[in-house]
């Protein structure tokens, strides 16, 4: 199915932890075929999660006129199809069900066999996303081994990183980062219930700690700020991939919730504490030994509740798991 030297193409425009979990793949399929180039069409911010990669320099973004086109009833069958896509003997595109009609487009206008590859699960199977897409590689005839999502840190960024972490006092290894944040706030753990973790293991036991603010994470900002003010917590404000997994490089461990923080975070080998409550584990929890998942339950009206909240204290589960990733 696949001839060496000619291109491969792959379209991924999900969200950070989705386009994590979506690696695997791309990296097992160059383990079979390393001389089969892969073009990776995807989010252009991505590029920075991929150092060291065999594939890293061949990415564009997924929102070039080609691809708005698609969308368009009166402009797909005549935009241009570009050079790096007309050269593909082969293309897949990974996204859910809503983007078949577009797939449909896409095969009437290149020569190449074009593919769909589902991104995630719907309610059934409860497959890890990587296995449910590596299993849909394996059905279209591409046996590809099971990987786990594996990122590496840029040294000029890690420079960049250490810098920072020397002006504010935290050594440039054995720290641990915290990141309360999620793209979905449904995720977001309690804050009640972050405040008592934290002041149950007086400050997590005493290591030098780093709080972790991105770009989704703006409306939980007052309550960082205060935990940062109330521990002496410094605040990493991140919207850099590239500086995030230099900060992750040098964690001890890290805590947070169902995010693409914590998926980069386990993809970088950090051991780590993932918070679930709304979505399901079995599909969706960063994978490796090295990662202790805490299934907890709470409504999206109780993420922001007061303080005082009587339903905000944690048990001693979360703390055995906390000490566990700790090492201690």
């Amino acid at each position: 199915m696949v001839r060496e030297s000619l291109p491969v193409g792959f379209w991924h425009q999900g969200a950070l932890g989705d386009f994590v979990l979506f690696t695997p793949v791309l990296d097992a399929f160059q383990e079979v075929f390393p001389r089969v180039p892969l073009f990776l069409w995807t989010v252009p911010a991505y590029k920075d999660l991929l150092y060291g990669k065999p594939y890293c320099s061949a990415l564009a973004s997924c929102d070039g006129p080609f691809w708005q086109a698609l969308f368009v009833d009166d402009a797909w069958a005549s935009v241009p199809v570009p050079e790096a896509l007309r050269r593909c003997q082969a293309f897949f595109w990974v996204g859910q069900k809503g983007a078949l009609p577009i797939v449909d487009r896409l095969k009437e206008r290149l020569t190449c066999p074009v593919y769909w590859l589902q991104s995630f699960p719907d309610s059934s199977p409860t497959l890890p996303v990587t296995e449910f897409m590596v299993q849909q590689m394996t059905a279209l005839g591409l046996a590809l081994p099971k990987r786990r999502p594996k990122l590496a840190a840029d040294p000029e960024a890690t420079k960049d990183v250490a810098a920072w972490l020397g002006q504010k006092n935290v050594p440039c290894k054995g720290y641990g980062v915290v990141h309360m944040g999620s793209g979905g706030l449904r995720k977001v753990w309690p804050i009640s219930r972050w405040r008592s973790l934290i002041e149950v293991s007086s400050g997590f036991f005493g290591a030098p700690m780093v709080l972790l603010m991105g770009p989704a994470d703006e409306r939980l900002m007052p309550c960082v700020d205060a935990f940062s003010r109330t521990w002496g917590w410094p605040v990493y404000r991140s919207r850099d991939l590239r500086k995030l997994t230099a900060l992750l490089r040098g964690a001890r461990f890290f805590v947070g919730v169902d995010s693409g923080v914590s998926h980069v975070a386990a993809a970088m080998d950090v051991p780590s504490l993932v918070i679930f409550g709304p979505t399901n584990p079995a599909v969706w929890a960063p994978q490796g030994n090295h990662v202790w998942i805490y299934q907890d339950s709470w409504t999206p009206q109780e993420v922001f509740r007061d303080e005082k909240d009587p339903e905000g204290k944690v048990g001693a589960d979360v703390l055995r798991c906390l000490q566990m990733v700790m090492g201690i």
